[in-house]
This record gives C-alpha cells, sequence and structure tokens, in this order.
C-alpha cells in the first residue's frame, strides 16, 4: 500500500512538473492547437512590436515577419485566401510576385502570404478579423467555393474536442494534450504504416466527393460563402481599409475542350464592387489555351500563373488610382 501511495505521488508530481513547464515554456507552441484553425490568434507571434508568422494552431503560414504598426511610408498588402492563394512559397505566389511589380515601379511595399491550405470562408474571416489590427494599406481577399468541406470538418472537431463532455476533462490539462498531440501527428501521423494512413485519408476524401456531389449541400456552402464574405467585405469597409476581391476559377476540360468555371461566385460577386472594393475575376487572367499549362490541376495554378495574376493585380490597383507615388529616386 506504502509502495502504491509513493508511486501514485511520485506519479503526481511529474505529472505537475510536466504541467507547469508546458503551461510557462510550451504554452505558445499550444495556441490554438485543438482549435483546428478557428482559434482567433493562432498563427500571430507577437514579441516587442514585431509580428511572426508561424505554423500553428492548424494555421500553416509562411515563416513572414513585419512591424505590427506599419511604417507610415510603406504600403502594406495582405494577402489572405487559401492554397491557390498560398501557392508553393511566397516568393513564387502572386503576393511575392505583386510584391516584385511594386518595388520596381518604385513604391516601397511590404506583401504578405496569409494564405492557408484547406480554409474556407469561415475560417478566412477569422484571419481577416486579425488582420484588421495591423493596418493594411490594402486586402486581398481570396474567395473560392470548393473548402467548406474542410470548414465545416475542422469546425466539428474543434466543437467536440472542447466540449464539456466528461470524455473531454483530462483535456483541460495542457501536458495531456500535448501527450495526445504527440500520438495524432507523430505516432498515428508517421509512423503507422502508409497502407492504414492511406485507409484513413481515401475514407475521408469519399466523404468529400458525396458531399461535394449532394446539390443540396453545394447550394447551402455556396449561399455561406456569399454571406460570410460580404460579412468580410463589410469588416473591412468599417475599417477603412481598400479591400481586392481576387475570385477563383476551375479548370476543367472534356472531349478536349477547356471550361473555366467559377462555381457561380460571378453571381453575386459583381455588386461587391465599390470605390473601396475592387474585383479581379481568375478568370479573366486566363485564356483557355494559358490554362492548359499554367494550372497543376483543376484549381492550382504554376508559378508562372502567379506571375501573370499579379501583373493583373499591379495593372488593376494602377489604372484605378489606388497605388502610392513612387518614392523619388
Amino acid at each position: 500500500m506504502h509502495v502504491l501511495t509513493r508511486s501514485f505521488l511520485l506519479f503526481l508530481t511529474l505529472w505537475l512538473t510536466l504541467e507547469l513547464a508546458v503551461r510557462f515554456i510550451f504554452v505558445s507552441t499550444m495556441e490554438g492547437r485543438f482549435d483546428y484553425g478557428y482559434h482567433p490568434t493562432a498563427g500571430f507571434q507577437e514579441v516587442d512590436g514585431k509580428v511572426n508568422l508561424k505554423r500553428t494552431g492548424g494555421r500553416r503560414f509562411f515563416p513572414q515577419s513585419f512591424q505590427k504598426e506599419r511604417p507610415k511610408d510603406v504600403y502594406r498588402v495582405m494577402v489572405v485566401g487559401d492554397s491557390v492563394a498560398r501557392g508553393t512559397s511566397v516568393n513564387e505566389s502572386y503576393t511575392g510576385y505583386l510584391q516584385k511589380e511594386l518595388l520596381a515601379a518604385g513604391i516601397k511595399a511590404e506583401c504578405l502570404n496569409l494564405g492557408l491550405p484547406g480554409f474556407g470562408a469561415r475560417r478566412k474571416d477569422l484571419v481577416v478579423q486579425q488582420v484588421l489590427k495591423y493596418q493594411p494599406s490594402l486586402v486581398i481577399l481570396h474567395v473560392g467555393t470548393t473548402n467548406e468541406y474542410e470548414d465545416e470538418r475542422e469546425w466539428g472537431k474543434k466543437e467536440s474536442f472542447n466540449s464539456p463532455h466528461p470524455k473531454n476533462w483530462l483535456m483541460r490539462s495542457l501536458a495531456m494534450r500535448q501527450v495526445y498531440g504527440i500520438k495524432t501527428e507523430k505516432v498515428d501521423g508517421q509512423l503507422l504504416p502508409q497502407e492504414v494512413r492511406a485507409i484513413g485519408s481515401a475514407q475521408d476524401a469519399m466523404t468529400e466527393q458525396i458531399a461535394s456531389k449532394d446539390p443540396e449541400k453545394q447550394r447551402q456552402w455556396t449561399q455561406f460563402v456569399e454571406a460570410t464574405t460580404r460579412e468580410s467585405i463589410k469588416r473591412l469597409q468599417d475599417a477603412g481599409i481598400p479591400t481586392l476581391i481576387v475570385t477563383q476559377v476551375n479548370f476543367e476540360i472534356s472531349d478536349q475542350q477547356v471550361t473555366l468555371d467559377d462555381r457561380s461566385i460571378s453571381t453575386w460577386s459583381g455588386d461587391l464592387a465599390s470605390d473601396k472594393v475592387l474585383l479581379l475575376p481568375m478568370k479573366s487572367v486566363f485564356t483557355p489555351d494559358q490554362a492548359r499549362t499554367l494550372f497543376m490541376d483543376s484549381a492550382h495554378v504554376l508559378p508562372e500563373g502567379h506571375r501573370l495574376i499579379a501583373k493583373s493585380l499591379a495593372s488593376l490597383l494602377k489604372e484605378k488610382g489606388w497605388l502610392p507615388q513612387p518614392l523619388q529616386k
């Protein structure tokens, strides 16, 4: 009995030590970890007046840094979007190419890529809300309709994990969450045989495919994207921030015929345009022949495609007189 008591006390002491270590040493890496992209500030690390974009809390930002207070002479562009806007790197995304275009025109520009894989309208709106704090000169919002399944799925995970159900009581411990995270990311995600992981991925893909073929589900998602996008635009306009909307187009080929389909976004996005909101449909950037070589799949474009989008963005901003005067040499 005494041995059990001593063993229990030793275990309890070690666990409390681990809990304190996680709470005070590793807390920054835990922020939003089990909110699956729905934590309001996950990925935005503010230190000594500087903001570092981090891969954490379900937000796989490309690592970037900027001053929280925008310097007065800097034209700060913040791009909020999904994996299409994100691209394969900052430099080879339309964010990076736009910065090169603006710098070449003599404009002291700072373009930041906040594209996040799998993010739909709801999670992008949360990023927009955080972006409002950083005094952007322009926000580019990339709008599409293909990630609502992911948003819905991750919202379900977040609600389940953070519910008051007794099964989740142990997860109030950050140490237990760290152990759980190691299990899911290292053991389930890396050490399980590829065949086992492939089964899970295939099941998830099948569920998404079934949902995407459901007309009623598609209608609900389309309506939700429209409503949430309008909310995002209103937030930006209420804050007085000029906004440019890039609308996604999907590349489809059938019987050697190329179709560029915006999934009905054009039916409602046009009336968002105003003297403070510009619209650039990706459909207007590419010809069908260009799309054959510039799309890597149905939605994502190669770096050359990003470069063309950036040129169109720069031309539109210049045409509308939205760019600041070039710096005097």
